[in-house]
């Protein structure tokens, strides 16, 4: 019994080397390969062998006109990729002819090869009625394709003396020839006539008319026409100059290679204008009106010029207007407005503070600080609270004002931009306060001797 333990020892041991060597030649052929089918990718992990092996493992099955990459029996390495097209109905129309097939090919020159279709330059490919590049393959998701070749058909065309050689895939004539950039007019001889079936070697000729148009006072009129002459062309259609009438270029003139011709019709009116004096307005003091108040003491009246005017007119329109004589049938009258030097205290409470005025006006408010523009105002007055900018066409230095909201003020500063009816309102650094706004100012009791009497 002593002599059988080391053979079962080294028994164990061979045998847990023949797993582990078992189980490393399992992992060994472990393999992460790229499926591709119909453009559509993936991932797959599989221990085929070949191919074919893995198209079995994953149920595909496949046709002989598919298309598969690499072949069946290839062998697998890690990491390969397996692209397989599906082959697809395949139906070709040209020459009068149908070809139906299956193929996993995608490019149409290459599916009109297998219809034994010969592509030629000029031909239109067509796929549900829609152009197509026969270089240019369609997605590997299509479920069918369906392919119309339309052939190109050479004719000629003889026109101003010349004879152009063209090709088209128009059905008829007259279509071929708007393709090729030719307008038919119902005044062109065409033969044989646009609707002709197209066909090989067919020879045309066309004699386009000749385009003109006339621009005429009521607008322009396009017509065509044979004539060599501006005169013949207008007499074609049926226009006739009168009196000063003329046209552009003249009667005799050869038609314009451009084909515009003008026709002038030219009449004259004399005419009497009259147009208005306007009048001045005057102001006035008036001792009977309050302050601020005005009064129109006279009213003004507009005076009357008149002219003889002679105007020659081209088409309706003016073009000189000559003055043969002119006087004044009116003189204007001036506008006389009172305005009032009666200067009234009146009494108030504001901020509960009661204050008496002379004059108050709405005006839009602002404010600003040393800091801003420096501390020394127009008037040499320091910049703090009490003192505001003013237009001191409207408000004379040193008035005293009351502001709601802010207090008593004396107008001793200006600015850039304080014009009118708006103040600026001073302030220390250390007491600003933002204003934007209208307020009503006061001005208080007793009036200054500059008193602007008219505010604007």
């Amino acid at each position: 019994m002593m002599l059988r333990k080391p053979n079962l020892l080294r028994f164990s041991l061979f045998s847990g080397l023949l797993i582990l060597v078992a189980l490393g030649a399992i992992l060994g052929l472990r393999k992460s390969i790229t499926l591709k089918i119909d453009g559509q990718a993936r991932t797959i992990t599989t221990y085929a062998f070949r191919v074919n092996d893995l198209l079995r493992s994953q149920g595909i099955a496949l046709t002989p006109q598919d298309a598969l990459i690499p072949s069946l029996g290839s062998w697998l390495k890690r990491t390969d990729t397996v692209s397989l097209v599906h082959a697809i109905p395949v139906q070709v129309l040209a020459d009068g002819k149908i070809s139906t097939f299956s193929s996993a090919e995608r490019l149409p020159s290459s599916l009109l090869e297998k219809a034994g279709v010969h592509l030629s330059t000029g031909d239109l490919l067509l796929s549900y009625g829609q152009p197509v590049d026969p270089r240019q393959p369609f997605p590997l998701t299509t479920n069918s394709i369906a392919l119309q070749l339309v052939r190109s058909v050479n004719f000629s065309l003889e026109v101003d003396g010349k004879t152009v050689r063209l090709n088209s895939t128009a059905a008829t004539l007259g279509s071929a020839l708007w393709e090729a950039g030719y307008q038919i007019f119902a005044a062109d001889q065409l033969a044989p006539p646009a609707g002709t079936p197209l066909t090989p070697g067919l020879v045309a000729a066309l004699t386009p008319s000749r385009p003109i148009a006339i621009q005429t006072q009521s607008g322009e009129v396009l017509t065509r026409s044979s004539a060599k002459t501006v005169g013949q062309a207008l007499a074609a259609a049926n226009f006739s100059l009168q009196g000063s009438d003329y046209s552009l270029p003249l009667l005799a003139t050869p038609v314009p290679s451009n084909g515009k011709i003008r026709l002038v019709r030219v009449s004259e009116q004399v005419l009497v204008k009259q147009s208005t004096i306007p009048y001045d307005t005057q102001y006035q003091p008036d001792s009977s009106l309050d302050l601020d108040t005005q009064a129109v003491i006279q009213a003004g009246e507009y005076g009357l010029n008149d002219q003889r005017v002679r105007v020659r007119y081209e088409d309706g329109v003016e073009i000189t207007r000559t003055i043969d004589t002119e006087w004044v049938a009116q003189q204007p009258q001036p506008q006389i407005v009172g305005y009032g030097t009666n200067v009234v205290m009146h009494t108030t409470t504001v901020d509960g503070v009661t204050i008496q005025y002379w004059r108050s006006l709405s005006m839009y408010a602002t404010s600003y600080h040393p800091s801003e523009v420096g501390d020394t105002t127009a008037s040499g007055l320091p910049l703090q609270k009490g003192v505001a900018a003013v237009d001191r066409s409207l408000i004379p230095f040193y008035t005293r004002l009351y502001i709601p909201g802010y207090g008593e003020a004396v107008a001793a500063d200006i600015g850039g931009g304080i014009v009118g009816q708006w103040i600026d309102l001073g302030y220390s650094d250390s007491d600003f306060v933002p204003w934007h706004q209208w307020v009503t100012v006061y001005f208080l009791w007793p009036p200054p001797e500059n008193i602007v009497w008219v505010v604007p």
